[in-house]
């Protein structure tokens, strides 16, 4: 079973979702201008990649089993009450 996480920024509990750096239609736009400048921005991109949280974009998830992550979630449960 994959493992949980939370967002140190907003608090939502969830999994994270995979974000590229850079923008796709600049990566079009060079492959079909310029080959070589195209294939450096696509490995560029490829690995500058982050795990996001889907509320906030911000690259700020950490597992919800973590100690942080426990005591994030001990904070959420008790604003709750």
């Amino acid at each position: 079973m994959f493992k949980k996480y939370i967002c140190t920024m907003c608090g939502y509990v969830g999994y994270p979702v995979k974000k590229s750096k850079g923008s796709f239609l600049v990566e079009i736009g060079l492959w079909l201008c310029f080959g070589l400048p195209g294939l450096i921005y696509t490995l560029w991109r490829l690995t500058s990649s982050y795990d996001a949280c889907p509320e906030c974009k911000n690259p700020s998830m950490i597992p919800v089993d973590s100690p942080m992550g426990k005591r994030l979630l001990e904070t959420l449960n008790e604003d709750k009450l």
